[in-house]
């Protein structure tokens, strides 16, 4: 469960990032297509180990 949710949460906290007009995250913003892109290969690659495990 945590292999899917912490990705989830890299996604969420991307968009957050990308999408908040806070000062105190304005120094943070170019890490959010970092968190993103991390949050969705990771959710593939563990998608795919499931698919794999289940042949």
């Amino acid at each position: 469960m945590l292999q899917i949710a912490l990705p989830i949460l890299f996604i969420i906290f991307g968009i957050f990032l990308k999408k908040t007009n806070n000062p105190g995250f304005r120094s943070s913003k170019k890490f959010a297509i970092m968190f993103i892109i991390l949050g969705i290969s990771t959710l593939v690659a563990r998608f795919i180990t499931l698919y794999l495990k289940s042949k």
